[in-house]
């Protein structure tokens, strides 16, 4: 009987639980402070900075939640769609130590927010698994939530021209200064509006239930 995948997606639902906690204070603290006092008030652009690193923190999150599922599919643990279906000549590590030299090869670290290298390594080791499927379904959205969080770490002009491109895609517009707190920190056009950091989290947590199926 193959062990289950842990639950992993729980643990990352409750990191984006909360850092959108932390959003919510904040903005509240704002608004009463700024109406007692003025002086005292978290102004928009320390706000915006907050957003980027509860943003990031939640990523990075996800980034974990990733390589932690791909461990443990590559030895044998099954999601409720079962084990993911291995390529002929490949066989289910015995440990995730094991696991992850495979992964590592002869790197110090591999990179787990760029879908396509994710995929790639995936379809690598299985066939058809529901891991690469979900990522694939989502392929997009992955690519332009990964622009924000690069143009969080980066600077580079190529980080920015990925960051306008993400948020053309997504909200129909560029923000001043490439600014991802600004984007972060915008109300959505849905009904009822809701910040995008939020929209962003919740998609996310959906997709880690569907990653770990």
């Amino acid at each position: 009987m193959p062990r289950p995948i842990p639950q992993l997606a729980s643990a990352f639902a409750r990191q984006a639980a909360s850092a959108s906690s932390l959003i919510g204070r904040l903005e509240t603290a704002s608004t009463i402070v700024g109406r007692s006092n003025r002086q005292a008030r978290i102004g928009p652009p320390s706000l915006e900075s907050i957003y980027e690193y509860a943003f990031l923190r939640v990523f990075i999150a996800w980034e974990v939640l990733l390589e932690q599922t791909f461990v443990r599919l590559m030895c044998g643990y099954a999601g409720l769609s079962g084990q993911a279906p291995l390529r002929p000549g490949r066989t289910y590590m015995k440990s995730i130590a094991a696991a992850e030299v495979v992964i590592l090869g002869t790197k110090d670290y591999v990179l787990w927010h760029n879908v396509d290298t994710v995929t790639r390594r995936s379809n690598g080791y299985f066939v058809n698994s529901n891991f690469e499927q979900v990522l694939k379904s989502s392929h997009s959205r992955l690519e332009h939530f990964a622009a924000l969080r690069h143009r969080i770490a980066h600077a580079q002009s190529h980080a920015e021209q990925q960051f306008d491109a993400a948020t053309m895609a997504l909200a129909g517009r560029r923000y001043r200064g490439a600014r991802p707190g600004r984007f972060l920190r915008d109300w959505t056009r849905t009904s009822p509006p809701e910040r995008w950091f939020n929209k962003i989290i919740d998609e996310m947590v959906g997709l880690a239930g569907q990653v770990c199926a």
